[in-house]
C-alpha cells in the first residue's frame, strides 16, 4: 500500500465520514509505488457535484460538466530574510467516477457518470493509470482489474484492452505512452509499440496543440532520451515534424538526433532549452515549417527561432562590441536562452566550447561592471537632450539614438553627454561617419 500524505488523507476521509467511496488514482499512485515524492494528486469518488461543492466549498470548480474540483494546498517558502524563495504543498482534484473521458463525450450526455470505480477504471488509457486504492476504504483497499501493480513492478506499458482499438479511438494515447516512458523510465509493452507502428498516421487528426504538449511533457522528462528514441522508431516523429520534413532529414541531422538521445538527459529538464535542442539539430528551412506547425506560445516560439537561426551566429562572436550588437539586436533574456542553450549543447554532444561560453559569460561581466551601454536606455543622452540641442527633431530622434547607440558599443568610452552630442552632430553633417559607427578600425 502507498503512503498517502496528510492533506489527501484528509480529503478522503472527508468523503469517507460522508458515505461516499473514494480513491486515490492515475499518476500519483505510479509515483508513490516507486517511491517518488509527488505533489498533484487525484481522488476519485461516488459523491456528485453537489455533494463535492458541499463538501468542499472552498474548492476550486475546474469542471461542472465533468464534476471535477480542485484544491490547492501551496505554502511560501520564505528565508530569514522572510523573503519568499519558492512554494510548497500539493495540488489534489477530486472527480466523480465516470465512464466517458472527454474526448469520447459529447454536449448532450445522459450516461457520463457511475457508482462503480471499476467502470472508471475501464476508460483509462493504460493498466499503470488503472490503480485506484484507498488505506481507509476496508474491504475494497485495492482495485487493480488489469493488474496494474504487475506492469508498474515489470516497468511496462500496456494500454487498457486491446492497443490498436485503443489508439484508434484516441490517437493522442501514443503520445501518453511515449511521455509515460520518458517520464517513469519504463519499456513498452510489444502490443503498443507494434500497434503505434500500425497507426501512427492517425496522429494528424490530433489538435496540434494536444501533440505539442504531450512532445513538450516528453522532452522535459527524466528519461528523455528514451522518449525520443521511441518517437523516432514509432513513426510518430514524422507527424511532429510534418511528414515533408521528415523525408527530407540528411544523413546528418538524423545522426545529430540520435546522439541527441544519446546526451540530452545531461542537460537540465527545462522544456525550452531542451526543445531547443532538438530543433536545432535540423536545418531552418525544415525545423522552421515544424515549429510553426504547433502552435508554441510566442514566448517559446521565439526561443525557438533564435535556436534555429542565431546559435550559429552566438558561437563565433568573440568580442565585446559584437556580444553587445547580439544583446541589443535581440534582449537580455533572449541571449539568457541562448547561452544556456549553448551551454546545454556542450552537454548532450560534448563539444569542446567551454572555453568560448566561459568568454561571453566574462566579457557581459566586464560591460555590466564598467556600466558600458548595451541598449538605447543606457546612453547618457535621450531624446529630450537631441532636440533641446538643435540636433534631432521628433521625426529622426530615434534613429539618431540608434546610431550613437551602435557607436557605443565600440567606443565605450564615448558615454558622456557632452561627448555624444557630439558625436552626434558629426554624425548629422557626415553621412559616412554615421555609415561608419559600428566599425573598430584598425590601425
Amino acid at each position: 500500500m502507498i503512503k498517502v500524505p496528510k492533506e489527501v488523507t484528509k480529503i478522503m476521509k472527508t468523503l469517507g465520514d460522508a458515505g461516499f467511496e473514494n480513491y486515490v488514482t492515475g499518476e500519483c499512485v505510479i509515483d508513490s509505488m516507486m517511491g517518488e515524492k509527488t505533489y498533484s494528486w487525484d481522488v476519485i469518488t461516488k459523491a456528485g457535484f453537489e455533494e463535492l461543492t458541499e463538501l468542499f466549498p472552498e474548492a476550486k470548480i475546474l469542471s461542472t460538466k465533468y464534476s471535477v474540483l480542485r484544491e490547492e494546498l501551496i505554502d511560501e517558502i520564505c528565508n530569514e530574510k522572510g523573503e519568499v524563495i519558492g512554494e510548497e504543498g500539493y495540488i489534489i482534484d477530486i472527480s466523480t467516477y465516470r465512464i466517458k473521458n472527454a474526448s469520447e463525450s459529447s454536449g448532450d450526455d445522459e450516461n457520463l457518470f457511475t457508482d462503480n470505480v471499476e467502470e472508471d477504471l475501464a476508460r483509462r488509457d493504460f493498466t499503470i493509470d488503472a490503480i485506484a486504492m484507498n488505506p481507509y476504504a476496508g474491504v475494497k483497499p485495492i482495485v487493480d482489474p488489469y493488474e496494474g501493480r504487475e506492469d508498474v513492478r515489470k516497468k511496462i506499458i500496456k494500454t487498457v484492452g486491446e492497443a490498436s482499438e485503443s489508439f484508434r479511438k484516441e490517437p493522442i494515447r501514443m503520445m501518453k505512452a511515449i511521455r509515460y516512458a520518458a517520464q517513469f523510465g519504463f519499456d513498452l509493452h510489444k502490443s503498443v509499440y507494434e500497434a503505434i507502428v500500425a497507426n501512427y498516421s492517425l496522429l494528424e487528426t490530433v489538435k496540434p496543440e494536444k501533440i505539442r504538449d504531450e512532445f513538450t511533457d516528453i522532452m522535459a522528462a527524466p528519461h528523455a532520451g528514451k522518449g525520443l528514441n521511441m518517437l523516432m522508431n514509432t513513426g510518430l516523429l514524422r507527424v511532429i515534424l510534418g511528414e515533408q520534413q521528415f523525408s527530407r532529414l540528411t544523413r546528418r541531422e538524423k545522426s545529430d538526433l540520435m546522439a541527441l538521445c544519446e546526451g540530452i538527459e545531461k542537460t537540465k529538464q527545462v522544456p525550452e532549452r531542451r526543445l531547443g535542442l532538438f530543433y536545432s539539430t535540423i536545418h531552418k528551412k525544415r525545423s522552421m515549417p515544424s515549429i510553426d506547425k504547433l502552435n508554441f506560445d510566442e514566448e517559446t516560439h521565439q526561443h525557438l527561432v533564435d535556436a534555429v537561426h542565431d546559435m550559429p551566429k552566438l558561437y563565433f562572436t568573440a568580442q565585446p562590441q559584437d556580444l553587445k550588437k547580439f544583446i541589443y539586436d535581440r534582449s537580455m533574456e533572449r541571449y539568457e536562452y541562448l547561452l544556456n542553450l549553448e551551454k546545454a549543447q556542450r552537454l548532450a554532444f560534448d563539444y569542446d566550447s567551454e572555453t568560448k561560453i566561459r568568454s561571453k559569460m566574462y566579457m557581459l561581466g566586464e560591460i555590466k561592471k564598467n556600466n558600458e551601454v548595451i541598449f538605447v536606455e543606457d546612453l547618457a543622452v535621450d531624446a529630450n537632450d537631441l532636440i533641446e540641442a538643435g540636433i534631432c527633431d521628433e521625426t529622426n530622434v530615434e534613429k539618431m539614438l540608434v546610431m550613437l547607440t551602435e557607436s557605443t558599443h565600440v567606443r565605450p568610452k564615448q558615454n558622456t553627454r557632452e561627448e555624444l552630442l557630439k558625436v552626434a552632430k558629426k554624425y548629422k553633417r557626415n553621412k559616412i561617419a554615421a555609415w561608419g559607427r559600428g566599425v573598430s578600425w584598425l590601425r
